[in-house]
């Protein structure tokens, strides 16, 4: 219990000296402060609560066994540059999606400085909506722009709610598949923005 406390006390380069020397309560000090903030990061882009538990016990681990290798300045640093490569080979090893509501997300935490990154964003966003069939275009501005539920939506268009879910559902599946070859860059930029 000493030791425990003791090493809440200790800043990071000094746990990370220890971590070096096998020091198993130094790891567990490391992983109890900064687990949490790795995983905000992955999870505010994802949604998916098991792929981002995955991401930073992979990291972790990977920090246990390579420990006597590694040479870290700053820890907070470190973690930034590792998780955002883990989310970035995840996104394109495993063709990950990220879904339209995220996508309006991440573009409203761009600073002024992503503003091109933004733009293009909307455009591809605005080129995908586009190219929607009418029908299908019609019902998901409906609900995107002008917030409509999918009954007023069944309502305003005399069709039924089930044919309002599935052209949401052919809509989303075709913005998906449109922005997912833009998404690692998308990505990087949150993510070399979120503060760890």
């Amino acid at each position: 219990m000493y030791q425990a406390t003791q090493h809440q006390l200790w800043p990071d380069d000094k746990l990370l000296e220890l971590l070096k020397l096998d020091d198993r309560a130094a790891f567990e000090m490391l992983y109890t402060r900064y687990s949490a903030k790795v995983f905000h990061v992955a999870y505010n882009l994802f949604r998916d609560k098991y792929v981002c538990e995955d991401l930073v016990q992979e990291l972790f681990t990977d920090i246990w066994f390579k420990r006597h290798q590694l040479h870290i300045s700053s820890l907070s640093g470190y973690l930034k540059v590792a998780i955002k490569n883990r989310v970035l080979v995840y996104i394109r090893t495993q063709k990950a999606t990220i879904d339209i509501d995220t996508i309006d997300r991440m573009m409203e935490q761009y600073s002024t400085d992503s503003k091109v990154m933004q733009n293009d964003i909307a455009r591809l966003l605005d080129e995908g909506i586009a190219g929607l069939p009418e029908k299908c275009r019609q019902i998901f501005l409906l609900s995107r722009k002008e917030y409509l539920s999918n009954k007023e939506i069944a309502e305003k268009l005399n069709i039924s709610v089930k044919t309002v879910e599935n052209q949401m559902t052919i809509a989303l599946r075709y913005l998906r598949t449109g922005l997912t070859d833009y998404l690692p860059l998308a990505v990087l930029v949150v993510l070399l923005q979120d503060k760890i």
